[in-house]
């Protein structure tokens, strides 16, 4: 038996209930891994709410980190996964993947860190190298900078010579300080105002992940020859109305005279670059932090049992950096 994490309703983190369910046994190229740490993300969130999800039982989490314990690998191999449902399966116990869909990890790699580099860098990593390419020495905005992928996005920006903007609550400005980036008060500081002193000729790319009004205003202190990447909408998240109407600002500013050659892009990790990919650029982060060249934040582990609490944590912006959950 494996204890799950599962909401049988939509609705606040208080759905989130602890079960025992039974785990098959692992097929042909297959492997049973044992869970040491689970991912939070605000997808999470949003499916537990109602949003992206069709009713029913849900269990949350899309990566875990753990070692086999039975199947096609050795016992004890130390391993990481995405869920290959995306966003549903990863705050439990024991789960079966495909042989092919694990990344191994580094013995200079614990549990917690490997989970860390997953869904938020993997996000990060693919902004950076496949939805745009912003070389050494140019300047990006990166918009919820203290959170999970907006604390990946400023580190990696920091390795290859990147410079950054990052907005974030003032509290939380030394997260971002840290990481090499300049940070904005979204509460008491206009980003377009500040931008246009300290950048008069524009970012080269932007990194939202509110959505709605921020990307139209973020096309105006963008260079013409720049991007937008547009990679999710914590400002509006409360139902479906909501989230679509955080993505209207993407047409319209692609139907707007800011010319063709602004581009606008839309990116989630689990449907944009394929598992294969994702698969890949884990395993490239997992060295980099085996080589120690990174060290991702990680802001608040919970215990499985008390994955409400992650939620409530998540919802409230109360930590930066990824929150993790732990299973013992």
């Amino acid at each position: 038996m494996s204890r799950v994490v599962v909401a049988r309703e939509r609705g606040g983190p208080e759905v989130l209930r602890l079960e025992d369910q039974q785990v098959a046994a692992p097929g042909a190229k297959q492997c049973k891994v044992r869970v040491h740490a689970a991912g939070v993300a605000f997808g999470d969130v949003m499916r537990r709410r109602g949003l992206l999800t069709p009713p029913g039982a849900l269990t949350p989490g899309y990566d875990i980190a753990g070692e086999v314990v039975d199947g096609e690998l050795p016992a004890g191999t130390r391993v990481a996964a995405m869920m290959p449902n995306p966003g549903h399966g990863g705050y439990a116990e024991e789960i079966v993947f495909d042989t092919a869909r694990l990344v191994r990890v580094p013995d200079a790699v614990d549990a917690v860190t490997a989970v860390a580099l997953g869904l938020n860098y993997i996000t990060a990593w693919q902004l950076l190298t496949r939805m745009s390419t912003p070389a050494e020495g140019d300047v990006v905005l990166v918009h919820g900078a203290s959170g999970g992928v907006g604390t990946a996005l400023l580190e990696l920006c920091a390795l290859r010579g990147i410079r950054a903007y990052g907005t974030a609550s003032a509290r939380k400005h030394d997260v971002l300080v840290a990481r090499g980036a300049t940070p904005i008060d979204y509460r008491d500081q206009d980003f377009v105002a500040v931008l246009r002193e300290a950048e008069p000729d524009g970012v080269d790319v932007v990194y939202d992940s509110v959505g709605g009004d921020n990307l139209t205003r973020s096309a105006v202190i963008t260079k013409k020859q720049g991007r937008i990447v547009s990679f999710g909408a914590t400002a509006h998240s409360s139902g479906w109305l909501d989230f679509v109407r955080a993505q209207i600002p993407v047409a319209c500013i692609k139907a707007n005279p800011f010319g063709p050659s602004l581009g606008i892009y839309a990116i989630t990790v689990s449907r944009g670059c394929g598992w294969q990919a994702c698969r890949d650029d884990w395993q490239a982060l997992l060295d980099l932090a085996a080589n120690g060249e990174l060290s991702p934040l990680v802001g608040a582990t919970v215990p499985l049992e008390e994955a409400a609490r992650a939620h409530q944590l998540m919802e409230d912006g109360a930590v930066a950096g990824k929150i993790v959950l732990t299973v013992t």
